[in-house]
């Protein structure tokens, strides 16, 4: 769980002596000159146990910030504490309703201070050993665990967002889709565990295979997807040529003995002006892959065919 504490524009002295009670607690208390560090990626103080809020006197700036604050957070999530004088104690509403949970008076000793703060600290840890799981179990169920490649779900979202990026910019976008060659006779002569191992070597020849900024994923099977930005026809049938030949000019470990295997890659391209969506982009690929297949295996075909020949 969360050990940590954001103390913000610490005017108040008792602030001061609070932080140094938590750092006592064993709590990692760091500090920020303004309010504004609560909108930081840097500090990051969604995934405190609480935040600590000097009072500084200005209504409208606290209380927004306070509010976009909780619209980045989503819900009720890190607890808020505001500290101040009689300003804030006559705004304590206004501070309630913009995000803070609670609104102490720096008149009270730190003691004081902690006693009311400690159920919020409490909760704030609860609140993050739960995002931090639920985190984790997002990122999980976007992995194939036998690849450690992003999976078919992963690949759709991410699928959807690029297409509509490429849309809006007007830049090509390709798609190639491909799948190992008879791997059903590898898992019958040699065992499905020197199967997983081929699926493996061919996820890490696509990896090698293409640039740094396009996304390979696993779909399933043996089957696997290749997302090229900015990328029209004839730079994606060059990429999946070279993926082609990585492929051909390999050794699988086939366990008792090396492999040589082949692959057959579906490409297809989504050209600024022209009405397709992701889904006829994804489609488009597996057709042309689907003619490979059916054209003998090991080879390059893409949509639609003419641009090929």
């Amino acid at each position: 769980m969360s050990r940590s504490v954001l103390v913000a524009r610490p005017v108040w002295p008792v602030l001061r002596r609070v932080g140094e009670e938590l750092s006592a607690a064993g709590y990692a208390v760091e500090y920020a000159g303004a309010w504004d560090a609560l909108l930081s990626d840097r500090i990051a103080p969604e995934r405190c146990a609480a935040v600590l809020l000097g009072d500084y006197g200005a209504p409208a700036e606290e209380e927004e910030i306070l509010r976009r604050f909780r619209g980045r957070d989503g819900g009720p999530g890190v607890p808020v504490i505001v500290v101040g004088g009689q300003n804030a104690a006559q705004r304590a509403g206004r501070l309630r309703a913009a995000g803070a949970d609670l609104v102490i008076a720096a008149d009270l000793p730190p003691e004081e201070i902690l006693d009311q703060a400690r159920p919020l600290l409490a909760y704030g840890e609860l609140y993050h050993g739960a995002s931090k799981a639920f985190r984790e179990m997002r990122d999980q169920a976007m992995v194939d665990g036998l690849t450690g490649l992003p999976n078919r779900r992963h690949f759709v979202l991410e699928l959807a967002r690029t297409v509509e990026m490429a849309r809006r910019i007007g830049r090509p976008l390709s798609c190639i889709v491909s799948d190992i060659d008879d791997l059903q006779d590898v898992n019958e002569a040699r065992g499905h565990s020197a199967g997983d191992r081929v699926i493996r070597q061919f996820g890490e020849i696509l990896k090698k295979a293409k640039r740094s900024y396009d996304g390979v994923a696993r779909l399933g099977g043996d089957e696997f997807a290749w997302l090229l930005v900015d990328t029209g026809p004839e730079q994606a049938l060059q990429a999946a040529r070279r993926a082609h030949r990585m492929v051909g000019e390999g050794m699988f470990d086939g366990a008792d003995s090396p492999l040589r295997l082949t692959a057959t890659f579906g490409v297809a391209s989504l050209i600024p002006g022209e009405e397709w969506t992701a889904a006829s982009l994804m489609e488009n690929a597996d057709r042309a892959l689907y003619w490979g297949k059916e054209s003998g295996k090991n080879m390059v075909r893409c949509y639609p065919p003419e641009k090929e020949e």
